[in-house]
């Protein structure tokens, strides 16, 4: 923990429990995903879809960080996370209420995701929780004729160009000389 400055017991330990617990929604809390952020820690959301049926007109809705972790946790977009339920007007179907709903309690890791997962506690039928549920997959590099293939990317290694090697113009080039007019004349000798 060397490196870290100072940080008061309460903010250590609370870090420590954001990013070690294992987290599970409780009866007033939903899972969500970061769909934008508005700044002033705001962010607009998308609540996972309770039971089998997907509405595939839901809309973004407001939920907010609470201050116990400004400076200490970031959430960006495609974050998942958990949030509490402010008040029961999504639940009815009452949208005339354009203001802050929900409030994040728990930010999911990788590790949290795949406990939820393993609890049945994820949405399953939900789209937008299904393939980007936190699971980043790194390819290997594979090799492919004379070329290493890497994510998306194709790179050639067949031939090999030294135009595309960095030049340091801070130093000066050596500057080689080859006479060949000696070496001609020795091998006639």
């Amino acid at each position: 923990m060397a490196g870290l400055g100072r940080r008061t017991h309460y903010r250590k330990h609370l870090t420590d429990s954001v990013l070690n617990d294992l987290p599970e929604p409780k009866e007033i809390e939903k899972i969500a995903k970061v769909v934008s952020t508005r700044g002033l820690n705001q962010f607009d959301i998308l609540v996972a879809s309770q039971g089998d049926e997907v509405d595939a007109n839901r809309t973004p809705q407001l939920a907010i960080l609470p201050t116990k972790f400004h400076k200490l946790v970031w959430v960006k977009r495609n974050d998942f996370v958990i949030v509490e339920t402010g008040d029961d007007s999504t639940e009815n179907g009452d949208d005339k209420k354009d203001g802050i709903r929900f409030m994040i309690s728990h930010i999911l890791y990788k590790d949290q995701i795949k406990h939820l997962k393993s609890k049945s506690l994820w949405p399953v039928n939900d789209p937008e929780f299904e393939s980007e549920a936190g699971e980043e997959v790194i390819e290997d590099p594979k090799e492919e004729d004379d070329g290493i293939v890497y994510g998306n990317d194709y790179y050639d290694m067949g031939e090999e160009n030294d135009d595309d090697l960095f030049v340091n113009t801070n130093r000066l080039a050596r500057l080689e000389i080859q006479d060949s007019s000696d070496s001609e004349s020795s091998d006639e000798e």
